[in-house]
Formats: structure tokens, sequence, C-alpha cells
């Protein structure tokens, strides 16, 4: 296995074993491992994506790795929820029905920009996150859309994204640890107290992950 298809392997595993955690779907896109996986970057290099070194060792052969999860445990009422796309193969995802929602057309020229890396509809949040591919730019931007159909941009790249990821086991939310929002606000509550709740409960569930600089981020953010 590439060491990125490993570490999300794992991560599901982790969620599989843990009493905490009750497994509703997953499943793994097409795409086993090829001769030379890394042949996708000399074809997105014609295109003129010249991704850096870093990114690239962060590709998994499957076109996706979906998992969900509830909580066993009715006191923590977490929800994971994440169907992660390799960046080869979420260059070629756009978003649709842009105009089924009041955008402002500022807002649509961006939107139209964006393709999904990771959809969360299957544990009804119905959010998303997106990578901006923007020429000569060798590190895709990284947007997050939820459910109230407003959208921020993360402080991460792609690498970034599958580490904390693999920290998270898609808990609803948890991106926004990387966004510059004021978690503290009404709108927030009940992301809030996922989050709370995820970071009290994960070190000990999965206790060879350190959780500290998650916390530092929420409390950043409070």
């Amino acid at each position: 296995m590439l060491p990125y298809e490993r570490r999300l392997v794992d991560a599901i595993d982790e969620v599989r074993e843990s009493p905490f955690c009750d497994i509703m779907y997953e499943e793994m896109g097409p795409g086993a491992a090829r001769q030379d996986p890394m042949g996708v970057f000399d074809v997105m290099a014609e295109d003129g994506i010249v991704l850096t070194e870093r990114i690239k060792e962060a590709l998994f052969p499957h076109r996706f790795m979906a998992l969900h999860w509830v909580s066993t445990q009715p006191e923590f009422p977490l929800v994971g929820d994440f169907r992660v796309m390799n960046i080869s193969a979420s260059r070629g995802v756009g978003l649709r029905n842009l105009d089924d929602h009041a955008w402002y057309e500022s807002d649509k020229a961006l939107l139209s920009e964006l393709t999904i890396l990771d959809d969360a509809s299957r544990g009804g949040s119905g959010q998303l996150t997106t990578m901006r591919f923007l020429p000569g730019v060798s590190s895709p931007e990284i947007w997050y859309l939820d459910r109230f159909h407003t959208f921020v941009k993360l402080d991460m790249d792609y690498r970034d994204y599958l580490d904390n990821l693999v920290m998270t086991k898609g808990v609803i939310g948890w991106q926004y640890l990387f966004a510059d929002v004021s978690l503290g606000a009404d709108e927030f509550d009940n992301t809030l107290d996922d989050l709370r709740t995820m970071l009290r409960v994960f070190p000990e569930q999965f206790p060879d992950h350190d959780y500290a600089p998650l916390q530092e981020r929420l409390e950043a953010r409070l």
C-alpha cells in the first residue's frame, strides 16, 4: 500500500475496533495500486497543474474511501462521515446546481472553480470540502461548504486534510478548527458541542494520536 492509503485504512480499522463507534457504511472506490501510481501527476502537469512533492506523497490509489459511523453512547452523540477522494479524482468533480441557491454572482464565480474533495452527505449533514486548483499554484486551496450554504477557506493543504481526517475520523464539523471563524457564536453551538465531545472522548478511544494541537485550535476559536 501507498503510505496514505495505509493511513486511511488504519483509521477505518480504528473506528471498526472501537466500542465507541458503530459503523453504518463503508466503501472503498475503484483503483487498485498500479505499477506507476504517480503517473497521474504527469497527466495533471500536462494541464498546467504541477503539485509539490509534499502533496504528491499524500496520494492514495482508490478513487475514494468512505466511512459513516455513529456513537454507541447516547451521552456522547457524535457522528462521523466522509467520502474523501484522491487528488486526481477530486480535480474532475465540480459542484452542481449552483443556481438552486441564492448565491451572489461573485460567489458563483468562486464556487464554479471548486471541485469536491470530501462529501459528508451520507450522515445527513450535507457538507462538502472542496479544492480550488489555480493556474500556476502548486498546492490547491481547501474550501469548506456547510449545510447553511456558506463557505470558508481552510488553513490547510490537501495533505493536512488527510492527516486531520485520520485524527478526527470525520466527526461532522471538524474542519472549522482550521477556519477563521468564532466557534463561540450561536450558529456554531452544535458544532462546538461535537468538537468538545470529540476532544474529550477520542484521546481515550484512540490513544495513538495526539489531540493536543486540535484542542489548541479549538481554544483559539472561542
